[in-house]
This record gives C-alpha cells, sequence and structure tokens, in this order.
C-alpha cells in the first residue's frame, strides 16, 4: 500500500508526461486506478497468509486496471504473483524470481513489445537478477531496485525517440519508478500509509456489477462447545469451512466457537458443528437476493439479443447518437477518464447478448477491452473487440455495417474501420516537439486520424490545412460534434469558414459535450 500512496502523490507529475502535448495525459489516474483498486481487494482479505495476499493483489489490479499503462501493470503484478503463489514466506531470492515472472508476464501481454516504457523497468530488473539476489535484507534490495528503477527511467528517452523529442521521460516507467520507491520507504521504517483525499468517480456514475455470486449464503454461528476444542480440532474445522465456502472467518475462545463463511450449503455447515456443542445463535443471509436488489432496476435483465453492442463515448450527446444508431450499452470514457477493465467487463455482462462486439474507441483503452472479453470468455460470453481509435470509426461502423450473421457483421464493420476520415482539434497545454513540429503552447492542433496534420494559433489555418489534406471539396457531409469547452465564437469560426469554403458539402453540427477537444468531425 506504500507503494500505492508514493504513486497516488506523483499522480499529476505522471500525467503530464506526454508525449503529445495535450490534455489528456492520464496515465498518472490509470496506474492509480490499478493499484488502488488492489489495495481494496487487500482490505477485504480476511486470510493473512501469503498466497490469499497474493491473489488479492492480482484480481484487484485486474479489475482496477484503466489503460494500456494500468493493464500493463496489471500483468506485471500477476506475473510476480503467480511465480510466488506456493510460497508461505518470501526471502530476497523469492522476491526476484517474481521480478522474472512479471516480466515473461507483462511482455506477453503486449502484443508488440515497445522498449522505453514500462516493460523496460522491469526487464532491466531481470537483468540484475543475480546482483539483487545478493542483497542480505530486504532493505538493500528494494535500494538497488529503486536506483535501477530510475537509472532506466532516466533512459528511456534514449530507447523511443518520441520521447526524446518531446523532451520527457515514459510517464508508465516513471511511475513504476514511484511504486518501488514507495516499497523502499516502507521497509525502511515509514510504516504511515495516507490513502484519503484521492479522488474517486462521482457517486452518480458508480455502478455495482452484476455477477455470479459462487457461493450464495452468508452463515454465521456461534457454537457453546462441549468440550474444549484442541488445536488439532480447531485445525480439522478451519480445513472443513475452507472445503464448504470462502470468506472464512473463524476462532474458539474459551468454549466458544465463533464462525463465519460464505457456503452454498449453510445446513451441512450447522450439523457439522453441531457435533461439538450447542448453537447459541445462527445467521443465514441469501447474498443473491440481496445483490440482485442492490443492483436493481440499473440491471434488470434485458432480454436475450443475437448480437449486442458495447460503446466507449467521451460525451452525453455523442452518446445519444449511438444509440440512436443501435448501440446497446455505452461506457462513459475516453481521454484522460479510460474506463477500468471492470467497467467494461461490467457492460460486457449487461448487454445479454450471444455475441457482444465492443468499440473502445480509443488506443489507450483497446488493451483493458481485450482484458475484459478474455475474463468474459471464461464465463461463456462471445466478445468481439473492435480496435477502433476514435470514436467517429464507431458512428461510420454504426451507420455502413451490412449483413446479418456476425461473421458478416464484423467483416463489414472492419471494412468501413479503414475507411473513415476522423478530424479531431484541440489545444496545446504546453510548448513542444513532436515529429519535427515546434508546438507553442495554446496553439490548435488538428489531427487526420491519429497524424498530428496542422498546429496554428489561427483556428482557420488549422481548418484550411485539414481540409485540404482530408480533400473535403470531393466529399458529401461533414459531421462536426461540438465539445463542452468549445466557445460560441469557435463554432462560428468554424461554420462560416466551412461553408464559405465549401458550399457543396453538406455539414450538420451536433452537441458531443466531450471534453479536451472543441471539435470531432467525421468526415463522409
Amino acid at each position: 500500500m506504500k507503494g500505492a500512496e508514493n504513486l497516488l502523490a506523483h499522480r499529476d507529475e505522471i500525467n503530464a508526461l506526454n508525449v503529445f502535448p495535450v490534455p489528456d495525459g492520464d496515465t498518472g489516474s490509470n496506474m492509480s486506478s490499478t493499484v488502488l483498486e488492489a489495495c481494496k481487494y487487500l482490505e477485504n482479505t480476511k486470510d493473512e497468509n501469503l498466497s490469499s495476499i497474493l491473489d488479492a493483489i492480482k484480481r484487484g489490479t485486474l479489475m482496477g486496471a484503466r489503460g494500456n499503462s494500468g493493464v500493463i501493470l496489471s500483468q506485471i503484478f500477476r506475473g510476480f504473483c503467480d511465480t510466488l503463489s506456493k510460497k508461505n514466506k518470501l526471502t530476497v531470492g523469492d522476491f526476484v524470481k517474481g521480478i522474472k515472472g512479471a516480466k515473461e508476464t507483462a511482455y506477453k501481454a503486449v502484443l508488440r513489445p515497445v522498449e522505453g516504457t514500462i516493460l523496460t523497468v522491469v526487464k532491466v530488473l531481470d537483468e540484475h537478477s543475480k546482483e539483487l539476489s545478493n542483497c542480505d535484507s530486504f532493505e538493500t534490495l528494494f535500494e538497488k531496485m529503486e536506483e535501477i528503477a530510475l537509472d532506466t527511467v532516466k533512459k528511456t528517452p534514449s530507447l523511443l525517440p518520441k520521447l526524446k523529442e518531446a523532451n520527457v521521460v515514459d510517464a508508465g516507467a516513471k511511475g513504476l519508478y514511484y511504486i518501488i520507491q514507495g516499497f523502499k520507504t516502507y521497509i525502511l521504517g515509514d510504516k504511515t500509509i495516507n490513502l484519503e483525499g484521492v479522488e474517486t468517480r462521482p457517486s452518480e456514475e458508480i455502478t455495482i456489477a452484476y455477477e455470479e455470486l459462487t457461493y450464495q449464503y452468508c452463515t454465521e454461528l456461534i457454537v457453546r462447545a462441549k468440550k474444549q476444542i484442541k488445536d488439532s480440532t480447531q485445525k480439522e474445522l478451519e480445513n472443513y469451512l475452507n472445503s464448504m465456502g470462502d470468506s472464512v472467518v473463524f476462532f474458539v475462545q474459551d468454549d466458544i466457537i465463533k464462525l463465519h463463511v460464505h457456503t452454498n450449503n449453510p445446513g451441512q455447515v450447522i450439523e457439522e458443528f453441531l457435533k461439538h456443542g450447542e448453537v447459541l445463535k445462527v445467521k443465514i443471509d441469501n447474498m443473491k437476493e440481496q445483490h440482485e436488489h442492490v443492483v436493481g432496476e440499473q440491471y434488470t435483465k434485458k432480454e436475450r439479443k443475437k448480437i449486442a453492442y458495447v460503446s466507449v463515448s467521451p460525451g452525453e450527446g455523442i452518446s445519444k447518437v449511438l444509440i440512436d444508431l443501435g448501440v446497446d450499452e455505452i461506457i462513459s470514457g475516453g481521454q484522460s477518464m479510460n474506463p477500468s477493465m471492470a467497467d467494461i467487463l461490467d457492460a460486457i455482462r449487461r448487454a445479454n447478448a450471444d455475441h457482444v462486439i465492443v468499440f473502445p474507441n480509443n488506443s489507450n483503452i483497446i488493451l483493458a477491452a481485450e482484458q475484459a472479453a478474455k475474463v468474459a470468455e471464461t464465463e461463456g460470453l462471445k466478445v468481439h473487440v473492435i480496435k477502433s481509435v476514435n470514436v467517429q470509426q464507431n458512428i461510420i461502423a454504426m451507420i455502413y455495417k451490412m449483413g446479418e450473421e456476425i461473421e458478416e457483421i464484423i467483416a463489414s464493420i472492419q471494412e468501413h474501420l479503414e475507411k473513415a476520415i476522423a478530424i479531431s482539434i484541440t489545444i496545446a497545454v504546453r510548448d513542444s516537439k513532436y515529429a519535427g513540429e515546434k508546438i507553442k503552447k495554446d496553439e490548435y492542433l488538428g489531427f487526420l486520424n491519429k497524424e498530428l496534420a496542422a498546429h496554428h494559433r489561427n483556428l482557420v489555418n488549422v481548418l484550411e490545412k485539414l481540409y485540404q489534406k482530408c480533400k473535403l471539396e470531393e466529399r458529401e457531409v461533414l459531421t462536426i460534434f461540438v465539445g463542452s469547452d468549445a466557445t460560441p465564437i469557435e463554432q462560428s469560426i468554424v461554420e462560416k469558414y466551412t461553408k464559405k469554403k465549401y458550399p457543396n458539402v453538406q455539414i450538420e453540427f451536433l452537441e458531443g459535450g466531450q471534453p479536451h477537444y472543441p471539435f470531432l468531425m467525421m468526415v463522409e
């Protein structure tokens, strides 16, 4: 948890380490979300043995993972935890073996690993495994790990040209360094942990995930023992409870036995403990019924469909357009507000279809969507992740998709995805250099699909270059989604210039409501 605290303390700094000078840096927030969920899982873990703690970290980081950095971080922890899952306690040598597992799992999770990133930090740590294994204490180990991690972070610009050009180090690598630094601080004696004051999603956006519970009944018993309970009997009873369910809390004090277990057979548990004494108190709650009540109308089960669509949307107006086009579930998110793997999995489950097609609509959300799909598939759900990198691709795909069968529909979507022309206009938040271009703070930045196509303080200048590069004069329709930050003057400039310069193009303005990007445009 000290690693999480230290990461949170530097969240804004990591968010600012963005290659593009646009207001969408979110690596710090995504990594923070990942470790905070792990902290929640740890707090809810009743069993203090090492395997339970490692499992809580592994499951918590996965469920909290947001964005590419969060997903990769979750895989680093997964590899570490899986490698050490059979251990009862850790030595320095064990910890170093865990680093190797972390590296191997993280690299496997990324289709095309890139050096100069968070991956490089864990790889370099593994390359120093012999040196680290020779450390005589955890204090020395973490001091050495911190030193190696910081040195690797400083070298990331030399490994990744775009970092060098932007004059920044890699944000994910720096985040992992701060986690390691937090570990070191704790092991050296600073045991205070304060995770208060951390920004969370507003309450109106928080959803409770529908889930199939493994064990239905929360069972609590207080039993007065007939005779003294021996240590061997106590161990047998504890093993019995673990075989019957999970969330086991069990202790014996004098002649009183107290237990808590989530199980599907509360009657059998009661019968077993009646062999040892008389029942003083019984409490059995149907958790399935409670869960469905709490979830309520939010999770009223939809009629089963053959094919359903799930989309990530950056704005309320855009969400309405997607719903009108047939999207079944909307996940609020986009730049600087990446949804977690759990958010996406939640929407997939709610869609209730034989096949669920997911549009991440952002390159930084694709990994989380793919992780959600993998988990959903273990539950018997068939999920197809479309690698859409902007919401305009999603809209075009929904308008022009063809076919009745899933294979035909996906083929049609992919075809239109490649043809989509998306324009995005934002404003630079700092001076920078990108693709050989010197960018000044407060300039308008115009992107054509994923490429920076124009930048200038004059909005008309940016529009002119964007329209020329997409050959707007040869197109028929220009749809413009107006963002929440767009001013009436900016909207007037876009409207007057476009109508005057391209009178034969049909122009439609819609309220998109997206942050950070005053204008998102779709060319047809």
